[in-house]
């Protein structure tokens, strides 16, 4: 299984470089798209062949999450490509827009759902933020979780019992008070569940929480870079 980050920032990108929230897993011939904020589609471009993206996951629908979707449904329409479309339904007027399409098969997800991808099993798990978020858990013969944007929460515990490695929004400095988890939090994690390898993604474009995070074994995401899990 790899784990390929297209953009990490958020709640907007870096200046001239960073992009929003945008990733890609390969687990075998599978493949899964999670989040697609600005920016994000045209590496996803250069990193595979679009017609092999058949399933993306919508962990919630901040703007910094779903802006590229937009432009994502000219090229579907420009190659006659229909994708599977993974997300909480909501009744607002941005799910409306993002998902009413015919080139996106939209399918409700909760936390008792169960979806098999060739040979990965995709669950999910509530968290905890301003809107509604899911945290996704990627089974193949190694266990990914990508948590989307959330505070701590008992059912982050869960998403690192049960994985390798977790891509946590875990990035925050110390002494952040919003709706995201901080570098003291993946410590703590870290500590907590130390076979189990971390990912800090959603960074701010004013703050890389490496410094803080190398001596403990937690990786800040690296836009461009690929994990091997």
């Amino acid at each position: 299984m790899e784990l390929t980050v297209l953009g990490k920032y958020g709640p907007y990108g870096k200046a001239g470089t960073g992009c929003s929230s945008g990733y890609l897993v390969k687990n075998g011939d599978d493949c899964i798209v999670l989040d697609m904020g600005c920016g994000t589609l045209s590496r996803l471009m250069a990193k595979i062949d679009i017609a092999k993206i058949k399933h993306i996951y919508i962990s919630h629908l901040h703007y910094d999450h779903t802006s590229d979707l937009l432009v994502f449904r000219y090229l579907l329409e420009e190659v006659s490509q229909t994708v599977n479309i993974y997300t909480h339904r909501e009744d607002t007027p941005w799910y409306k827009i993002l998902f009413d399409h015919p080139n996106f098969n939209v399918v409700d997800i909760d936390e008792n759902t169960v979806i098999n991808i060739g040979t990965t099993e995709l669950r999910f798990l509530p968290m905890q933020h301003t809107v509604t978020d899911y945290a996704i858990l990627i089974k193949g013969e190694k266990t990914l979780c990508y948590t989307g944007d959330t505070l701590f929460n008992p059912n982050v515990l869960k998403c690192f019992a049960a994985s390798d490695l977790v891509l946590a929004d875990c990035s925050k400095p110390k002494g952040f008070n919003g709706p995201h988890m901080t570098v003291e939090d993946a410590i703590r994690l870290a500590k907590q569940y130390p076979e189990t390898k971390i990912i800090a993604t959603h960074q701010s474009a004013a703050y890389n929480p490496k410094a803080d995070l190398e001596a403990t074994g937690i990786l800040s995401a690296e836009e461009g870079a690929t994990y091997s899990i």
